[in-house]
């Protein structure tokens, strides 16, 4: 097992020695400082609900802290920082964003080590983070195990990684490319992303702040890239920890657009959305429960034919072979069920296009020419608009004393 984490591990970073995907050009330009600053206060105080007063004179740890471009925001609202990474070029650069941004009379230490590495120090901490980063190994599940150990009794955990729900759309990406570019030809890669995803690719340049090309090793030449579920971040936690908030909520429907790009208030202006559950929370009566247990029964078949779904293309990578036949059977049967569902239609009325666009492009994948492909999805209206599906969910975990 320790040889095959390794061997992703190995293969990751040559893609992040290349070309870095945690930079923001913090170094270079501080109004880009501010600004990533400014995110990522939107993302833990706002979305998260996490106190700034948290990481005052708190000792933290950053897993995959890449360039340091997250980790500075921390140490600037009073957090002593150790960075771990196992890029030493991405290091090298966080040691200089520290050295002009840090706050003073911090103390910041900087680790190359892998998450799986037994020399990382035992200590614990106050706060233990990792963002983007667990999804990238060859066991998601695993390295969250490893880094949850770090974290102190009342601490808490901070947590970015893709989901497989989440990262559909641009797995979904990652398939329709390799059919016109190898994975190894990275300049082609490149430009055929561009030609067919520029939307997506611009939108995730103005609200996370990195190059294009940054963000095109990360999504499409990255060689690992495997989501895991909230009911999977919670068996890996266990009973040690309790759920403390996420962003998007798994709690309610809010939005499922990355969090970056939304500001808190923006749900004021669609208040009744929230009726559902104000009426559970103020009746809370059996009888609403058992409507609630009869909705969340129904779903379930829903829920599992949407994980075959997205399990066609998840963890997509040059060594893995797509069965379109068995892609376009999980896509009917789930096509099939869904549109017999009645529950908060009006919710799904977007879905239903999306799951129309999904099944005519699966239908001509192996047909479509690069023009052609580019011109039907020009003309979809929901499939891969706006951001593409979700980079990262974010979640926070307070661990049990």
């Amino acid at each position: 097992m320790l040889k095959k984490l390794k061997k992703v591990e190995k293969n990751v970073l040559k893609v992040y020695e290349k070309n870095n995907p945690s930079i923001h050009f913090v170094l270079e330009d501080l109004k880009k400082f501010k600004q990533r600053k400014s995110n990522l206060e939107n993302l833990i105080f706002n979305n998260l609900k996490f106190p700034k007063k948290m990481f005052a004179q708190s000792d933290l740890i950053d897993f995959g802290a890449g360039t340091g471009d997250t980790s500075i925001s921390y140490n600037n609202w009073g957090a002593d920082c150790t960075l771990v990474d196992m890029n030493q070029l991405a290091l090298n650069r966080a040691m200089k964003v520290f050295k002009k941004l840090s706050k003073k009379n911090t103390k910041n230490k900087f680790v190359k080590a892998s998450i799986f590495d037994n020399k990382i120090n035992n200590k614990k901490y106050d706060i233990v983070s990792s963002i983007g980063v667990i999804h990238h190994t060859a066991d998601p599940s695993l390295a969250l195990k490893r880094i949850s150990k770090f974290v102190k009794n009342d601490g808490y955990l901070i947590l970015g990684c893709a989901t497989n729900e989440g990262f559909f759309q641009r797995n979904l990406q990652r398939l329709i490319i390799s059919k016109f570019a190898d994975f190894d030809n990275h300049e082609e890669i490149e430009r055929i992303a561009l030609e067919l995803f520029s939307v997506n690719l611009y939108r995730g340049k103005k609200f996370g702040g990195r190059s294009i090309k940054a963000i095109i090793h990360d999504t499409y030449i990255n060689p690992k890239i495997k989501g895991i579920s909230f009911n999977e971040i919670l068996k890996s936690l266990g009973k040690k920890f309790d759920y403390y908030s996420s962003a998007p909520d798994v709690n309610i429907i809010k939005s499922f657009d990355s969090p970056l790009s939304y500001k808190e208030n923006i749900f004021s202006k669609f208040q009744n959305l929230t009726a559902v559950s104000k009426i559970l929370m103020m009746s809370n009566s059996d009888h609403i429960r058992n409507k609630y247990n009869l909705a969340n029964k129904k779903l379930q078949k829903i829920n599992n034919l949407n994980l075959n779904l997205t399990n066609n293309v998840s963890d997509f990578n040059k060594s893995k072979k797509v069965n379109l036949k068995k892609f376009r059977y999980d896509l009917k049967k789930y096509k099939s069920k869904f549109s017999k569902t009645t529950l908060i239609n009006y919710i799904f009325d977007e879905h239903k296009i999306f799951i129309y666009e999904l099944e005519k492009l699966i239908l001509n994948l192996d047909k479509y020419s690069l023009k052609e492909m580019r011109k039907y999805i020009d003309s979809c209206k929901i499939l891969f608009k706006k951001s593409g599906g979700l980079g990262n969910n974010y979640y926070i975990f307070k661990r049990n004393s």
